[in-house]
């Protein structure tokens, strides 16, 4: 029995203490996450962007150039106005029922002497439930119950408002011009609901990223512009999910043996972090023909070749952090059963990668072609580090004989938890995107198409952050009222997220994200 009150400190609640974090270092930047792709950017910031899925480098004029590439607001043909552009998107991804392994993998204990007699065996249902054992031996699989589970994820509708202002252009000299311009995006944010037993994970999520852009442009003639300005970031979020969290730990009890425990623990945690983050951009456009009077270069004039670069923006989020990890240990009266608590200061850093995008766009009478390539850098990127402090533990939720209670001393157990395999940005790597952007010009109207393709960061078959490759498909329709000083429109894009190979398999096909944008522009 002694013996027994003496395992009782040792297994599950040596893991919990190192894994809160782990909770927010999962979330903090989804938005995407299961819909969106680069990474969980929301890369379409526009009713522009969201008809070409963002295949509006080279080609982007007029108010919402401010964020694709600012540059642009010193060239084109109408610079004698200033311009606002409001627009709102509707985010919405469909509901899906999926299938993903069992994270659940119960406690598995060996050891040797009387000690191993006394405690071997799988027991699951030791997360918070009442204890049951497969057996004398260890679980040769591992796994509590079915190998894989199934979980729900609920629709998300999540509208979000972007603004855009270009001024007119300044003449600083007979052949050079200069604009200013200011947008207000949402680069990442997102409301998720998941539920069933593989869905805990992402129970109840809500996130938001805002960006404020300052720019300004100078051009040289229509032959060359280059742009950039200040990128200030606030995301903030709230995050209420459950994780199974990976543990091993070996005691040495002198005589009576050893006791080696494995397996996963329950950790339910609630929580929610800040910060500000801030950055720039750089862009040039440069149109090689121009400047060349020849009729031989008309057809090639207006080619355009554009470079963009959104720097690395590093958060350092701050935050409270609420968990509690269950714990069962030990057999007959020295039951140990509940959960321990812990409230503490979180700190969390991360970085929002740079990205690179190269334009190439060609006009054919009323017609313009784009293509982009974009590469963003995920691989170099810190994708998470945290810290906490403060912390406050509660084990008054424990129950049990008070010999083995004794034994629970959270603040001595910091070792045995592998937090690094719920982290979210194990193997992520340097993702790259493919765009392709049509536009007919109108008198008083434009339409719009687009195809893109967008590869994910993160390694598929692999616990963390679902996402996948997406196949992207864009519409959209604008109209010029009242001598062209309003325009309004509207686009639809849809990404089909390839997830069979993710750890989150799709019973219902593809994963579909729709984004609505509508949006209206004045000119004065």
């Amino acid at each position: 029995m002694k013996t027994n009150r003496i395992i009782s400190k040792h297994k599950s609640t040596i893991a919990f203490l190192r894994v809160f974090p782990i909770c927010i270092v999962m979330l903090f930047l989804l938005t995407n996450q299961s819909g969106f792709s680069s990474g969980f950017r929301l890369t379409e910031q526009s009713l522009n962007g969201t008809a070409l899925n963002s295949a509006f480098i080279a080609g982007a004029y007029g108010a919402d150039s401010t964020y694709y590439n600012p540059a642009n607001m010193s060239l084109g043909q109408d610079n004698e106005n200033y311009e606002f552009e409001i627009n709102g998107t509707l985010i919405f991804i469909a509901p899906f029922t999926f299938d993903t392994e069992n994270r659940d993998k119960g406690i598995n204990v060996e050891g040797s002497g009387i000690t191993g007699a006394l405690a071997a065996g799988h027991y699951c249902g030791v997360n918070g439930k009442s204890q049951q054992t497969t057996g004398a031996q260890p679980n040769p699989n591992n796994v509590c119950g079915n190998a894989t589970v199934s979980g729900h994820a609920r629709a998300t509708f999540q509208p979000v408002p972007k603004f855009f202002f270009k001024s007119r252009s300044f003449k600083l000299s007979p052949n050079l011009r200069a604009n200013y311009g200011i947008s207000f995006t949402t680069p990442s944010g997102l409301s998720m609901q998941w539920d069933g037993e593989g869905g805990g994970f992402l129970r109840d999520v809500s996130i938001a990223m805002l960006e404020f852009n300052p720019v300004v442009s100078v051009a040289w003639r229509d032959f060359l512009a280059i742009g950039g300005g200040f990128r200030a970031i606030y995301t903030f979020g709230e995050f209420n999910n459950t994780l199974y969290v990976p543990f091993r730990q070996t005691v040495s009890l002198g005589v009576l043996g050893s006791v080696l425990s494995y397996g996963t623990t329950k950790v339910e945690q609630t929580s929610d972090a800040s910060a500000w983050g801030f950055g720039y951009n750089l862009a040039a456009t440069i149109k090689p023909f121009a400047l060349f009077d020849s009729e031989a270069y008309n057809s090639i004039k207006d080619l355009s070749i554009a470079v963009t670069y959104r720097s690395n923006v590093h958060l350092d989020m701050n935050g409270k952090l609420s968990a509690k990890s269950y714990v069962f240990q030990g057999k007959g009266i020295t039951l140990v059963e509940g959960y321990i608590g812990m409230d503490a200061h979180l700190t969390l850093g991360a970085d929002v990668p740079p990205i690179l995008n190269v334009a190439i766009a060609k006009d054919f009478g009323r017609q313009r072609v784009e293509f982009v390539y974009e590469r963003t850098f995920w691989g170099s990127a810190q994708i998470f580090e945290f810290t906490y402090a403060n912390q406050i533990f509660d084990k008054s939720n424990l129950t049990g004989s008070q010999t083995a209670l004794g034994q629970i001393n959270p603040e001595e157990m910091l070792a045995g938890a592998d937090y690094s395999a719920v982290a979210y940005g194990n193997g992520w790597k340097d993702s790259n995107a493919y765009r392709l952007g049509y536009t007919y010009f109108g008198k008083s109207y434009k339409v719009m198409g687009s195809l893109a393709y967008d590869e994910t960061p993160a390694p598929q078959g692999q616990f963390g952050i679902p996402d996948a490759n997406a196949y992207m498909f864009g519409l959209g329709y604008r109209k010029k009222l009242f001598d062209d000083k309003l325009d309004i429109g509207i686009a639809y894009s849809l990404a089909l997220k390839d997830n069979r190979k993710s750890f989150i398999v799709s019973r219902d096909g593809f994963g579909q994200l729709h984004l609505l944008t509508i949006g209206a522009k004045l000119l004065w």
